[in-house]
């Protein structure tokens, strides 16, 4: 397995906690699989009980379960877990998007637009993994402007498992728009940049719905075939 480089001031929990993590929401374990820690200690080169450690954080996050053997999956996927898990996005995104907008300045909206341009490149080469990773930077920028530190928390809770169903459309639906969600993000950006708070709770709230139906049309998918 090769390993991104993590910062050399992460410990061995932090390092395999991590990894273990990006490769699940990433899709390089699938829902089902299941994980043998002699595998991952050697894989990810630490011993047992930082790995552990690391597991323990997943199974809270719901990215793992343990079974009643001892034995450990990846977390199964559902409709009815995606349903429930939009909805609540929705609601929050929508909330820290218009509460971002009243903090917006002329630097804030060239970093919108700078990751914008590259969302749009990305989506025009057909790199879905980059067009998907530059769309949750376009987010983060709108969550940390909004200085609502509690709605912020509660989205921080479902990420995990919200990165999951937001990458099963670009990485396993054939008939996947790349530039869909780049205009749905300019779209939001056009709202910021007016100042309109309602339109970009609007925007933001439309964007995140079209996302549900495309998970959902994809997650259907996936299951008839697994």
């Amino acid at each position: 397995m090769q390993i991104p480089s993590y910062s050399k001031r992460l410990s061995a929990s932090d390092v395999a906690y991590l990894e273990v993590k990006r490769c699940i929401t990433e899709w390089e374990y699938a829902p089902g699989v299941q994980l043998i820690e002699e595998n991952l200690s050697k894989d990810l080169e630490v011993s047992r009980t930082p790995l552990r450690q690391a597991l323990y954080r997943l199974e809270l996050e719901g990215l793992i379960i343990r079974q009643p053997n001892g034995r450990i999956h990846v977390a199964p996927i559902t409709v009815e877990e995606v349903e429930e898990i939009f909805k609540v996005r929705e609601v929050l995104e929508g909330l820290l998007a218009r509460e971002a907008t009243a903090h917006v300045t002329v630097e804030h909206l060239q970093r919108l637009e700078d990751v914008l341009e590259l969302m749009r490149r990305a989506a025009e080469q057909n790199r879905n993994q980059d067009t998907v990773k530059n769309g949750s930077n376009f987010h983060q920028i709108l969550h940390d402007l909004s200085g609502n530190h509690t709605a912020m928390r509660f989205l921080e809770q479902l990420n995990s498992r919200i990165e999951r169903y937001r990458r099963i459309g670009g990485y396993k639906n054939p008939g996947y728009v790349a530039m869909r969600p780049v205009e749905e993000h300019q779209q939001i950006f056009l709202a910021v940049s007016k100042g309109d708070a309602a339109e970009v709770e609007a925007a933001m709230r439309q964007h995140i719905r079209h996302s549900f139906y495309v998970a959902k049309e994809t997650l259907e998918l996936y299951l008839k075939n697994d």
